[in-house]
C-alpha cells in the first residue's frame, strides 16, 4: 500500500481543506514530516489510519475529537485518502460523527459517521461502515492493530512490539501468517479430549447406575454387593457380573419349585370347580324360573289391560268418522263459491278497466282544451311581438335620413341620395331612434314567439288524434261489456254495475269465512281419525307379539322346571359350605404363588438386562479410555501441555520459525545501526524453563550484548537503543510478512519521532538502514524535531501554525530538492 494523495477538511489543527499530495514525494526514498510542535505532524499519520481503518495511530485519539476547533461551522469534516496497491488505484472516504448546522430551519444536527470505498474498475462503490472496514482488511491483508505495529511506528509506541510477551505476539503472528489452522487443530484436539473423556465418565457412570439396580433376596449375596457398591464397583465390575449370574441361576431354580406347586394347586381347583359350577347353575335356574314365572304374570294382565283398551279405541273410531263425514260436505260448497267469485273478480276488472278507459279519456279532453288556450295566448303574444319588430324596423329607417343628414350633408357637398349641393332643411336626428342590434333583439323576440306557437300547433293536433282514437275504443269497450255506444250511458251503467258486482264479492268472502272454518276443522279431524286407525293397528300389532311372547314364556318355564329337577337330583349328597371353603383357600394359595411367580421373573428379567447392560457400558468404556489415552496425549502435545516438557504449542513451534526468519532480517539492520554491539534473539532459555504453569512461551525476545558477551532483557535496552531494535524489528517483521505471508505488500513505512534519543552516530546508522529501505521501492515518512534530519533529508512537509493575519489552524508545504 502506497498512500497518494490525503485530503483532510476541518480535521485536527487543519481548519480548511488541506490537500497533500503523497505521488511528488516519488516512489522510494525518505521524506521527513517537520515544523513547529502541536500544528499537527502526528495528525497526517492519524488521518492516513482513520481513512483505512476509521482509527488513529496511535489510538489517543478518539473519532469524536477529530473535528476542527478552528473550522467553520459550515466547513464538512472528512479524510479521503487515495492509495495504491498492486497497481491499481484506489479511494477512501470517512467522516466522523460531529455536530454541524442543519439545513432546515436553525439549529444544529448531528452529521452521522460515514465511509465510502471506491475501487479502479468502476464497480459500485462500498458505502456501508462495516462493510468499508471489511473490504480494506481483507484488500490490505492488515487489520488496524497489525497495520500500526508494522507500518507505523507512532510516537511513544516504539517498545510495544518489542517487549510484548508470547501471547500478544502470537496473536499478531496468526493472522499475517495465517497459523489459525494450527490454532483449529489444536482447539479441536483439545474438545475432543475432553468430549472423549466425558464419554468415559459417563459409560462408568452409567455401569454404576446400572448395577446398583441389581435384584437380591438372599443375605449373603446383598452383603457382597453392598461391599461393592461402597467401592464404586471400582476394578471389580467383572466379579459383580459374576455374582449376577450366581443370583439368575438360584431365582430360576426357586421359580421352577413354584411353577410345580402351582400345577398342583390348579389341578385340584378344577375338580373343585366343577362341583361349584353345578351348584352355581341349580342357583341361576332357580332365580330365571322365578324371574320368568313374574314375566308370565305380567304379561297375561298386559293382555287384559290391552283387550279392554281395544274396545274403547273402536268406539271412538266410529264417531270420529261420523264427524268427518259431516265436515267434508262444507268442503264441496267451498268449492263451488270459490268458482262463482272468480267469476265476479273477472267481471270486476273488466268493469274497471272501462272505467280506467274513461277516466283518460276525460282527462285528455282537459288537457286539449288547456293547449287550446296556451295556443290563443301563443298567437296573441307572437302578433304582439311581431307588431313591435316591425315598427322598430320602421323607426330604425326613419332615423337613416337624421343620421344621413347629421354625417353626411355639408355646405357645397353633393347629397348622396340625390346628388344636390344645397341642402335648404335637413331632417333633424331623432333621440329614441332604436340602434341596429335593438332591431335584431326585437327580431329574435318574434322569431322565438313564432316557433313556441307553431310548437302548440303539433301538440294540439296530436292530442287531438289520441282523443279520437281512446273514444273509439271506449266505445267499442261499451258496447262489447253493456251493449251501448253513449259515453254518459256507458259510465252510468258500468258504476251501477261495479257497484252490485262489489256487493256479491263481500257477500260471498262472508260465506267462504265461515265454510273455511268449517273445512279446516274437517281436515283436523280426517287427520285425527288416520293417526287413531294407526295407533289402533300398532297397538293391536303389539298385542299379538305379547301372546307370542307369553307362549313362548310358558315353554320356557315347563322347561326350567325340568332342568331344576335333573339339578336336584346330582347334587343330593354334596356338602355345599365344605366345597366353599376348601375353593377359598385353594384360590389364596394359587394367588400367593403367583406373586412369587411374577416376583421371581421380574427379578431374573432385571438382573439379566443389568448384566447386558453393563456388559455394553464396561466395552465402550474401554474402548472410550482407549481412544482418551491416544487424544489426550496428542493433544497435550500440540498444546504444549505435557507434563516435564516446553510449554509450546503447535502453532506457536510454527510462529517460532516465522519469528527465527524476522529476527534474522531484523538483526541485518540492528547490528549496522548498533555499528555490531546488538543482536535481537529468541529466549530459549525460557522455553527450557518454563515447565510447568499456564504461560505460553516460545516468542519473547531477549538481546545479546557483543560488547560485555551477555544475553539480556531487551527491557533493559536505553531509549535510544530500544528505538533501533523497534525500528529493526519492525523492518525485519515488514520484509518477512511480504515474503511469506502472501498477498501482503507494503510499499510504505511511517515513524513518528524516536530520533532524538540517538546520539550522532547512531542517528547516521539508522537513517542508513531508512535509506536502504528505498532499494525495494518503500517510501518511508519521518516525523522529527531533530535538526540533523532536516540536513540529510531533501524531501519534506512542512507543517506550520497560522499566526495573526494568516488566520487561525494549520497549514502544509511540500518541500521536494
Amino acid at each position: 500500500m502506497r498512500p497518494l494523495k490525503l485530503v483532510m477538511s476541518a480535521f485536527g489543527p487543519y481548519a480548511g481543506q488541506t490537500v497533500i499530495d503523497f505521488s511528488k514525494l516519488g516512489e522510494q526514498g525518505l521524506y521527513l514530516i517537520t515544523g513547529d510542535t502541536g500544528a499537527g505532524k502526528t495528525v497526517i499519520f492519524d488521518a492516513v489510519s482513520y481513512a483505512l481503518y476509521g482509527q488513529t495511530s496511535g489510538g489517543v485519539r478518539d473519532a469524536n475529537m477529530l473535528r476542527s476547533q478552528y473550522a467553520d461551522a459550515d466547513t464538512p469534516t472528512f479524510v479521503e485518502l487515495e492509495f495504491s496497491f498492486r497497481g491499481k488505484c484506489y479511494r477512501v472516504r470517512r467522516n466522523p460523527e460531529y455536530r454541524r448546522p442543519s439545513k432546515r430551519g436553525g439549529g444544529m444536527t448531528k452529521e452521522k459517521a460515514g465511509a465510502e470505498l471506491y475501487y479502479p474498475d468502476g464497480r459500485v462503490p462500498v458505502t456501508r461502515m462495516s462493510d468499508v472496514d471489511k473490504s480494506i482488511v481483507e484488500l490490505l491483508g492488515l487489520n488496524h492493530k497489525q497495520f500500526t505495529q508494522i507500518t507505523m511506528i507512532a510516537q511513544g509506541q516504539f517498545r510495544k512490539f518489542l517487549d510484548t510477551n508470547t501471547d500478544e505476539r502470537s496473536k499478531i503472528f496468526r493472522d499475517l501468517f495465517h497459523t489459525y489452522f494450527f490454532q483449529q487443530l489444536q482447539d479441536k484436539l483439545k474438545q475432543d479430549a475432553a468430549a472423549k473423556r466425558n464419554e468415559f465418565i459417563e459409560q462408568q457412570r452409567r455401569s454404576e447406575q446400572a448395577l446398583d439396580g441389581i435384584s437380591c433376596i438372599y443375605s449373603a449375596y446383598t452383603e457382597k454387593l453392598q461391599s461393592f457398591a461402597a467401592r464404586h464397583y471400582e476394578g471389580c465390575v467383572e466379579e459383580v457380573l459374576a455374582l449376577v449370574d450366581t443370583i439368575i441361576a438360584l431365582d430360576e431354580k426357586e421359580q421352577q419349585q413354584v411353577a410345580a406347586a402351582a400345577a398342583i394347586v390348579t389341578k385340584n381347583l378344577t375338580a373343585l370347580q366343577d362341583s361349584l359350577s353345578a351348584i352355581d347353575k341349580k342357583q341361576q335356574l332357580e332365580k330365571y324360573m322365578q324371574t320368568t314365572e313374574v314375566r308370565i304374570a305380567g304379561m297375561q294382565k298386559q293382555l287384559e289391560q290391552e283387550a279392554a283398551a281395544a274396545v274403547q279405541r273402536q268406539e271412538a273410531l266410529q264417531k270420529l268418522e261420523a264427524e268427518v263425514n259431516e265436515a267434508q260436505k262444507g268442503e264441496v260448497e267451498l268449492a263451488q263459491l270459490q268458482t262463482e267469485r272468480q267469476q265476479l273478480a273477472a267481471r270486476q276488472r273488466e268493469l274497471l278497466q272501462l272505467q280506467d278507459m274513461q277516466q283518460r279519456y276525460q282527462s285528455q279532453e282537459v288537457a286539449l282544451l288547456q293547449k287550446r288556450q296556451e295556443y290563443k295566448q301563443a298567437c296573441d303574444n307572437f302578433n304582439h311581438l311581431n307588431e313591435l319588430s316591425d315598427a322598430c324596423f320602421d323607426r330604425f329607417l326613419g332615423a337613416q335620413a337624421g343620421l344621413l343628414a347629421h354625417d353626411k350633408l355639408k355646405p357645397g357637398k353633393p347629397c348622396p341620395v340625390c346628388g344636390s349641393c344645397e341642402h335648404p332643411q335637413p331632417v333633424q336626428l331623432a333621440q329614441d331612434a332604436p340602434t341596429e342590434n335593438d332591431v335584431e333583439q326585437a327580431r329574435a323576440k318574434a322569431e322565438a314567439a313564432q316557433k313556441i306557437r307553431d310548437g302548440l300547433i303539433g301538440e294540439g293536433k296530436a292530442l287531438k288524434e289520441h282523443l279520437e282514437l281512446d273514444k273509439t275504443l271506449l266505445l267499442g269497450k261499451g258496447v262489447e261489456l253493456l251493449g251501448c255506444d253513449d259515453l254518459k250511458l256507458i259510465a252510468e251503467r258500468a258504476q251501477a254495475e261495479l257497484k252490485d258486482v262489489n256487493n256479491k264479492i263481500t257477500s260471498l268472502r262472508l260465506k267462504m269465512g265461515f265454510l273455511q272454518e268449517k273445512v279446516e276443522q274437517y281436515r283436523k279431524l280426517a287427520k285425527t281419525l288416520e293417526q287413531q286407525k294407526a295407533a289402533d293397528k300398532q297397538a293391536e300389532a303389539a298385542a299379538q307379539n305379547l301372546r307370542q311372547q307369553l307362549a313362548g314364556a310358558e315353554g320356557q318355564l315347563q322347561e326350567l322346571k325340568k332342568q331344576l329337577a335333573e339339578q336336584n337330583e346330582l347334587l343330593t349328597d354334596v356338602d355345599e359350605q365344605k366345597l366353599q371353603q376348601e375353593h377359598e383357600k385353594l384360590l389364596v394359595q394359587q394367588r400367593e404363588l403367583e406373586l412369587q411367580d411374577k416376583r421371581l421373573y421380574a427379578a431374573i428379567k432385571n438382573n439379566q438386562r443389568i448384566k447386558q447392560e453393563v456388559s455394553g457400558y464396561e466395552a465402550r468404556r474401554a474402548a472410550c479410555e482407549a481412544e482418551y489415552s491416544l487424544i489426550n496425549s496428542l493433544s497435550a502435545t500440540l498444546n504444549g501441555t505435557l507434563t516435564g516438557k516446553k510449554r509450546v504449542n503447535l502453532e506457536t513451534y510454527v510462529q517460532m520459525h516465522y519469528f527465527d526468519k524476522i529476527l534474522q532480517r531484523a538483526n541485518v539492520r540492528l547490528l549496522h545501526m548498533s555499528r555490531g554491539q546488538y543482536e535481537l534473539c529468541r529466549d530459549k532459555m525460557q522455553d527450557a524453563d518454563s515447565k510447568t504453569g499456564n504461560s505460553k512461551t516460545g516468542l519473547d525476545l531477549e538481546v545479546k550484548d557483543y560488547y560485555s558477551g551477555n544475553l539480556r532483557s531487551v527491557k533493559t535496552l536505553s531509549g535510544g537503543e530500544s528505538f533501533m531494535a523497534s525500528l529493526a524489528l519492525a523492518l525485519g517483521l515488514a520484509d518477512e510478512v511480504q515474503s511469506s505471508a502472501g498477498g501482503i505488500q507494503l510499499d510504505t513505512m511511517f515513524v513518528d519521532e524516536g530520533f532524538g534519543s540517538l546520539d550522532d552516530s547512531s542517528l547516521q546508522q539508522a537513517i542508513a538502514t531508512l535509506q536502504g529501505l528505498s532499494e525495494g521501492h518503500r517510501l518511508v515518512g519521518i516525523i522529527s524535531h531533530v535538526h540533523d534530519l532536516q540536513e540529510m533529508i531533501d524531501k519534506k512537509i512542512l507543517v506550520r501554525k497560522k499566526r495573526g493575519l494568516q488566520g487561525t489552524g494549520s497549514e502544509v508545504a511540500l518541500v521536494v530538492d
